[in-house]
């Protein structure tokens, strides 16, 4: 049904009316019920944390196909295979500047600038007439909505060759990027809605990456290794964790799983290509105060290693190196015990509580977050390396993708039995309407809300329960079918042009010659990811094949959480914010097993039921750039603040230019600052705002004029060379007719001295 433009812009804003009455009541009155009934067990106790490391040879943590070192060959097929591999990178980065950011929810956390770009990166594996084309991108989630305009575009140039089946994007999950391209109402709101900005930039970077790789296509092998990375993680919801079997969790030594798994693709004279590596982190050492677009940890990983492998090999097209989140979905790179945000005492949002209007979140290792990210980053970094720089088993065999869109309320599966690893044929269990339980509200120690909503509420609150029954309210069979979950948001139950939260959404699973990958839609927690690493196992050795198997969050749509049964029943947030009830997990495993079958038999499967398209609907509340303006006497690009003249090494270089919005141009494949050197008359870049030593700050002086300034900073590392240097500022300025003028500002040249 088309809806008229008062419409588009009046359902927004009464969401936003009722989500922020919503929050007020839920401090006055979820709060209340806290002083007065307890309704979780105490805590567990907790281990320390050891530093920053890696080990070459993994422990026998987790299943045989996750932990276990490999180094057999045997299985079906033991011939030399030589694949058709491509790889390609692209510069995918939004707008950098007023924007809300996606992951927190924190409708203040808007952009300000950038510090490191957003990248896509694409492998394309090619075998006869099967392609799979898998995409890592930075940013919290992809959508349905940005995966058909990126197989639309692929279309237009490639024929059917490409489809929504063997087309698998995924996100790496940092929550410091543009929000706003998701389109289901829940995903986009703290963004105030669809924001056409974000989502053609991510289309633009992802397509351009994908064809890249379609143009870069060489002969190539596939190496399989594995690694521990020790000190990097933490599971932020132990007292989840526990609630698993106890003969479960005795089959691993930890409650986060250290392993990182990589694949190595090798060209035929031996030379790296490209490298695919998976590890459960959460990509959120940069955390909810942060203003500027940051890959974090994993995209930091993701360039320490291209500009080693690059630096081995110049004379090459660009070697790609991705990363992928694995079972992240409990798994914390803040190490340090959570504390409150003013008074300093460690806390945990649950038993342990902040006063209120005081967050209570982690940090850690580092002293700031742009240093806990660095460590972070370079933990998972080295680990990469050093797997890259071992021989690895090699991958043989068939390639395979199997992909099948699921209506997940409608599955009726065989239960699972995680302690004898079996299914259960004759107790069927069911999935729910999407909702979300109370402790969706409480945040993480990720980054908590300031209200003190706890985790493992139990019980709902009536007066909440009636007021949001106006507008979304559960019926009988949803509170039955989510139970012990106490519903806060009946998001399928919400009457609007666009649905709160999807009830169609995809699983994959990527087959490479004998290495199973199992691509989730949102973010499986560690035991979860380890069932799931069982089930594929399992279907591995019945068929002769040594159990590789690894699980990739975040692929195609995201769902928020996927929790085990039992982590269900303690309604942490994570478990609360498991869409589609206690049995998601059950439903995805049953999935996941037969489309493993599938991969391995050569069998064909039901496409399943496509979603349906809501992206013309979407509407925003983000005002565009009206006009930019200069102060009287000034120019866009007259710098404000000069560099000294001397600056040596460890020093930081800070300058600021008249400015206009950097949404005119988002400069993908560019930068908006370059820090340039002189040498033999000609002017030279030595870093741009892609690169981890300069911060890109934009600042509003005045909405109602149009005024703005930038703030450049350069931290010069150990290792640059001395010599003259300058910096440059590139804009873009609108008038009030719309049209877009092109400028350039420049500092003075200053001297850099070792």
């Amino acid at each position: 049904m088309a809806l008229p433009l008062a419409g588009k812009i009046i359902i927004p804003i009464l969401v936003l009316a009722v989500i922020g009455g919503m929050v007020a009541l839920i401090v006055v009155i979820v709060n209340d019920q806290n002083d007065s009934a307890n309704t979780t067990l105490p805590p567990p106790s907790t281990t320390p944390l050891t530093t920053p490391s890696t080990s070459s040879t993994p422990s026998t943590e987790g299943t045989t196909s996750s932990a276990t070192p490999d180094t057999t060959t045997e299985g079906p097929i033991a011939k030399e295979t030589l694949y058709q591999v491509g790889v390609g990178i692209a510069d995918m980065t939004g707008p950098c500047v007023e924007v809300n950011f996606m992951g927190y929810a924190e409708i203040g956390q808007s952009g300000r600038g950038l510090h490191t770009r957003q990248f896509s990166r694409a492998f394309l594996f090619v075998q006869g007439d099967t392609r799979i084309v898998l995409v890592t991108a930075d940013v919290l989630a992809i959508g349905i909505g940005v995966r058909r305009e990126v197989v639309k575009n692929l279309q237009e140039l490639y024929g059917d060759m490409y489809s929504l089946r063997n087309v698998i994007l995924t996100g790496t999950h940092t929550h410091s990027a543009p929000g706003g391209h998701l389109v289901d109402l829940l995903l986009d709101i703290t963004i105030l809605g669809f924001s056409r900005e974000t989502y053609n930039a991510y289309v633009a970077g992802i397509t351009r990456s994908i064809v890249r790789a379609h143009e870069n296509i060489v002969p190539a092998r596939l190496f399989f290794g594995q690694t521990r990375v020790s000190g990097v993680q933490k599971n932020r919801s132990p007292f989840s964790y526990e609630n698993n079997p106890a003969e479960e969790r005795e089959r691993y030594d930890g409650n986060t799983d250290a392993v990182l798994t990589q694949v190595r693709i090798e060209r035929e004279d031996g030379s790296v290509h490209g490298a695919l590596t998976w590890f459960p982190l959460h990509a959120t050492s940069m955390n909810m105060t942060n203003r500027l677009i940051s890959a974090d940890n994993l995209g930091y990983a993701a360039v320490r290693l291209e500009k080693e492998l690059n630096a081995m090999y110049p004379s090459r097209r660009p070697i790609v190196a991705g990363f992928f989140p694995a079972n992240l979905g409990d798994v914390s790179p803040n190490t340090q015990e959570a504390r409150c945000e003013f008074s300093d005492k460690i806390c945990d949002n649950q038993f342990v509580l902040c006063d209120r209007m005081e967050r209570c979140f982690a940090g850690g290792p580092g002293k700031d977050m742009f240093e806990s990210t660095q460590i972070i980053g370079t933990a998972v970094f080295e680990a990469a390396l050093e797997v890259l720089s071992r021989d690895g088993t090699e991958l043989k065999g068939d390639l395979a993708v199997m992909h099948q869109f699921i209506n997940v309320p409608e599955e009726v599966v065989p239960k699972y039995d995680p302690v004898n690893r079996r299914f259960i044929t004759n107790e069927p269990v069911r999935g729910c309407k999407p909702a979300l339980g109370y402790s969706f509200a409480s945040g993480t120690t990720d980054g908590a809300n300031v209200f003190n909503i706890t985790q493992g509420t139990l019980t709902g609150v009536p007066e909440l329960d009636g007021l949001l029954g106006a507008i979304m309210s559960p019926t009988v069979e949803d509170i039955e079918c989510h139970a012990p979950k106490p519903i806060l948001l009946a998001t399928a139950r919400a009457n609007s042009t666009i649905p709160w939260h999807t009830q169609i959404v995809s699983a994959t699973v990527i087959w490479l010659g004998g290495f199973a990958v199992a691509g989730v839609p949102g973010e499986p927690t560690t035991m979860s990811g380890r069932r799931i690493r069982d089930v594929l196992g399992d279907v591995m050795r019945a068929r002769g094949y040594q159990p590789r198997v690894e699980v990739m969050g975040l692929t195609n749509e995201y769902i928020h959480y996927i929790s085990t049964f039992e982590e269900y029943q303690v309604q942490r947030y994570e478990a609360a914010s498991t869409l589609y009830g206690p049995h998601t997990l059950e439903i995805l495993l049953n999935k996941f097993a037969e489309l493993t079958t599938a991969a391995i038999d050569g069998g064909v499967v039901d496409p399943g039921p496509e979603p349906e398209d809501h992206r013309e609907n979407a509407s925003s509340l983000l005002p565009p750039v009206i006009l930019d303006a200069t102060p009287i006497g000034r120019k866009f690009g007259d710098v404000l603040i000069s560099p000294p003249t001397i600056v040596r090494v460890g020093d930081v270089v800070s300058v600021a230019f008249v400015a206009a919005n950097p949404r005119n141009d988002i400069r993908q494949e560019s930068s908006h600052a370059d820090v340039e050197r002189y040498e033999e008359g000609e002017w030279f870049t030595v870093a741009t705002d892609a690169d981890w030593e300069t911060r890109f700050h934009w600042e509003r002086i005045s909405s109602i004029f149009g005024t703005s300034r930038v703030r450049y900073e350069w931290h010069v590392l150990a290792g640059t060379r001395p010599g003259t240097y300058r910096i440059v500022y590139r804009g873009a300025w609108r008038s009030i007719a719309g049209f877009i003028t092109q400028f350039t500002g420049a500092t003075d040249t200053f001297i850099v001295q070792s």
